[in-house]
């Protein structure tokens, strides 16, 4: 009858009605119109979102997408959904603008081509990486291509460099990490190096001939020359103040040049002549110095080795050994090929000591400022590590030297000149993973971070073990604890919602630790790389909690980030966007609860009226 029909398209206007409001609060709404400045923008085209992401600047797994101005929330989500992504922020100064977290399976620039596909975005890019540069004001920083290549010094190309500004932005390095430099001794007194050259703490005089730390070495004050077995490892040749200049020059102080390390001590340990000549005792003897000095407390953390020959010595190789017991790292040039100028390959005629076995040991090959493998380096798959630039390599010399062409600052070439970068880079680590500023490294875990977080080159693949020239930016960075954690949780809710900064660039993951009423903290998820976001569900109402992430790869965790609480709630009833029918509503919900309760009364009515 009418009258049915009309009670029917009464019950169903009404289960519509409640199927709106009575399951909660929350409304479809459309995205805000887009901003003002869109009109004479930058034509933005998928090839060149993709082009400029094809130089690889840009943080894994996450997108930054714009929707046009017309797109309601409902048409984003689809979009997201389409790629698997999910939205981490919203933008309110640029309107329809999202932070996006892509799955696992999908890379950024399939991302891009996915989301720019679409016709409801205007633009999908990544999220590249900025980075703050630290120049110091020394005068001829300028001709160090190999920390800041800009590309126009010696015809060179552009970021075909260790990265050294970037990195020091994090450290600069630290008065209280100890290198040792086995070489032709170092001019300690050279203006732009005398404030980073190692004092001997147990000698009160250099020269009243009194052995005061009892270490056998009679005013040791900067080191010692084996080569003529006194206390003055003055450099009579250029070659090993050469390389402590690479290594620790004085940065930032208005003089001269910048070494990878601004600050550091630098031990002189002359074990080559004025002809840069020495012999295997030598070398044996600055270890057992060493070693004694560093069991006599000295922070002894890596020796720098721009030496070496083709013939095999086990007591040399046992005495590098003996390193591993004391933590210090081994840095040495892989050498620079035969008299006809071209590289040998270590890995079939050995050159000593960058070629030993010890797990210390760090073999460095030589780049040039296009990051290619320079002709005269010697090279090899398993016995060569990594390459760090060795050509056109500006720094200090003696000044005693004129004779010779030296003066304050010169260039030379080789792989000499490759290994005290990586020293360098190994002294930075040690400064930074130093228990203070973040979890303390060993020998190990420096020379893990220094291989693992290269700069891939084409030209080094297949050439030697890592393929890739260091960075120094990399690797500092690469275990970066998390900052700015944050937890929430909703009145109604009994999950703990966590967010915070992702620094680390090289993190294997972050773990989740918890502590529950001021307990002992216990992870309690592990999450992948580029995460900044947890949903804790495993929570008790009324419980207090407190929370902490920390970075980590395969060898080592960063320091926690700042710790957080927060205490679970008890659970209201009504409101909140449940289907209960109870406190707290306003008139909408009211009449929406109403309308639930009345269905089934309406219904039976219907029911009744058709009998």
């Amino acid at each position: 009858s009418v009258t049915m029909r009309k009670f029917l398209y009464l019950l169903y206007l009404l289960m519509v009605f409640s199927m709106l409001f009575a399951c909660g609060s929350d409304k479809t709404a459309s995205i805000s119109s887009g901003s003002s400045n869109e009109v004479g923008s930058v034509n933005i085209s998928a090839q060149s979102i993709l082009a400029q992401a094809a130089k690889g600047n840009y943080k894994e797994g996450e997108l930054l997408v714009k929707f046009k101005s017309d797109v309601v929330n409902a048409s984003s989500q689809q979009v997201h959904k389409a790629v698997g992504s999910s939205v981490v922020r919203k933008y309110d100064i640029v309107p329809n603008l999202e932070l996006v977290q892509l799955p696992k399976s999908v890379s950024v620039l399939e991302a891009v081509k996915n989301y720019m596909t679409d016709p409801n975005v205007e633009y999908a890019e990544p999220n590249y990486i900025i980075r703050a540069a630290t120049f110091p004001n020394d005068p001829y920083f300028r001709n160090q291509w190999s920390l800041h290549n800009d590309g126009t010094y010696a015809g060179g190309t552009a970021d075909a460099d260790i990265d050294a500004p970037e990195a020091w932005d994090i450290a600069t390095g630290n008065s209280n990490i100890l290198i040792a430099v086995l070489d032709t001794g170092i001019a300690f007194t050279h203006d732009d190096l005398v404030n980073n050259i190692w004092q001997n703490p147990g000698e009160s005089s250099c020269t009243d001939g009194y052995d005061e730390d009892g270490n056998g070495f009679t005013d040791d004050c900067y080191g010692w020359n084996f080569v003529n077995d006194n206390n003055n490892p003055m450099d009579d040749d250029g070659h090993g103040t050469h390389v402590a200049g690479i290594i620790a020059a004085a940065g930032n102080n208005g003089n001269g040049i910048a070494g990878v390390m601004w600050h550091a001590k630098l031990m002189a340990i002359k074990i080559l002549n004025e002809e840069g000549v020495g012999e295997n005792s030598e070398l044996i003897d600055a270890i057992n110095y060493l070693v004694s000095l560093k069991q006599k407390g000295a922070n002894i953390r890596v020796i720098n080795a721009s030496l070496g020959g083709g013939e095999y010595s086990k007591a040399v190789e046992d005495a590098i050994w003996s390193l591993n017991a004391e933590g210090i790292l081994f840095v040495a040039a892989a050498g620079n090929g035969g008299e006809d100028g071209a590289g040998d390959n270590n890995d079939l005629m050995p050159f000593y000591p960058a070629s030993y076995k010890p797990f210390n040991i760090i073999s460095v090959a030589a780049t040039d400022q296009d990051d290619t493998r320079v002709p005269f380096s010697n090279y090899g798959i398993t016995t060569v590590h990594v390459a760090a630039p060795g050509v056109y390599t500006f720094s200090t010399v003696p000044y005693a030297l004129n004779q010779t062409g030296y003066g304050v600052l010169e260039y030379m070439a080789g792989t000499s000149m490759a290994a005290p970068h990586v020293s360098g880079l190994a002294g930075l680590l040690c400064s930074y993973y130093d228990g203070v500023h973040n979890t303390l490294f060993n020998y190990q875990q420096v020379r893990n971070t220094i291989l693992r977080y290269v700069d891939v080159q084409p030209t080094l693949e297949g050439w030697i073990y890592t393929g890739g020239r260091i960075n120094a930016y990399r690797a500092l960075s690469s275990l970066l604890a998390p900052t700015n954690l944050t937890a929430k949780t909703g009145s109604s809710s009994t999950r703990v919602s966590l967010s915070w900064e992702d620094n680390a660039t090289g993190e294997g993951g972050y773990v989740v630790e918890r502590s529950a009423g001021g307990g002992v903290f216990a992870g309690i998820s592990q999450l992948p790389p580029g995460s900044s976001s947890y949903e804790d569900s495993s929570v008790s109402v009324g419980t207090s909690y407190s929370y902490r992430i920390k970075a980590f790869n395969d060898f080592a965790e960063s320091f926690p980030s700042n710790p957080v609480s927060v205490t679970v709630p008890k659970k209201r009833h009504g409101g909140g966007g449940g289907c209960s029918i109870g406190t707290g509503q306003n008139t909408v919900t009211a009449l929406a609860d109403l309308t639930v309760m009345l269905i089934p009364f309406i219904f039976a009515v219907v029911m009744r009226r058709r009998r």
